[in-house]
């Protein structure tokens, strides 16, 4: 695992964030990760979309992951860029409660204008500091094809919802991020987003990890990270304070609370 960069880097991050709501890391996941990641997702896709109707849209897909590998690997749930930058954000106490993907096949459309959290004060014109970020990890290039995030960036994560979205996004600049397999991309949950049409040939998985301060509760909460016992017991303390509030997957297949 490589060293975080200078706090000078770090802290330009931090500002990306705070300012812009979100930040792309210099350095991506190496390529052989990318690889055993991508073969792994593709055939527990197919086995959901075999089963369940599309959850996120037409031809749209979220999926929790299996907190086991190739996808349990420390680079990708605790990254030092990524973690160093969420500590500068949050300070030192910050959790992860979602580790999931969410995939457009080809077929899928246009997801409406949202944010990826709920709000502490909805009634308020005003913003907050940052509270939940989302790091995603494409495990395909996002092309114009096949579906890539397009993000309203500058300011709407600092803003209320309201409830004419999709009539003032259509009057604000928006970018749609090229981003190459294994990049990192960090974005405040707040910073209003969509998924665009995949008319390319193949699905575009999107990994999904949410980190937030502790006080903070993700929407998915209720679905919790069930992660092995023996995995936690093999973390470290700041590990295990990250995912307090996560499931402990006993040998015997039941669940218990991290004790």
């Amino acid at each position: 695992m490589s060293s975080p960069p200078s706090p000078e880097r770090i802290h330009q991050h931090v500002q990306d964030i705070r300012m812009a709501g979100y930040t792309v890391l210099d350095e991506s996941l190496p390529e052989a990760t990318i690889t055993a990641m991508l073969s792994a997702f593709d055939p527990l896709l197919e086995a959901k979309r075999a089963t369940e109707p599309p959850n996120r849209g037409a031809n749209r897909f979220q999926m929790d992951l299996p907190f086991e590998p190739p996808f349990a690997d420390p680079l990708l749930y605790a990254h030092p860029t990524v973690l160093a930058i969420v500590e500068a954000l949050f300070g030192p106490d910050y959790i992860c409660t979602y580790f999931a993907s969410d995939t457009p096949f080809p077929g899928a459309e246009y997801q409406k204008v949202h944010l990826d959290c709920r709000l502490p004060f909805p009634e308020s014109p005003y913003g907050v500091p940052t509270y939940s970020v989302v790091l995603n990890v494409p495990l395909v290039d996002y092309t114009e094809d096949n579906g890539p995030l397009e993000i309203w960036p500058g300011g709407t994560h600092m803003i209320a919802q309201p409830e004419d979205m999709e009539r003032l996004a259509a009057m604000m600049p928006s970018v749609r991020l090229k981003l190459k397999a294994g990049n990192l991309l960090l974005r405040d949950a707040r910073l209003w987003h969509r998924g665009t049409p995949n008319t390319g040939s193949r699905s575009r998985p999107n990994l999904a990890v949410v980190y937030s301060r502790g006080w903070f509760r993700f929407e998915y909460h209720p679905r919790r990270i069930q992660i092995p016992r023996t995995t936690f017991e093999g973390f470290s303390q700041p590990l295990k304070q990250m995912f307090r509030y996560c499931a402990i997957l006993n040998p015997d297949g039941t669940i218990s609370d991290v004790e």
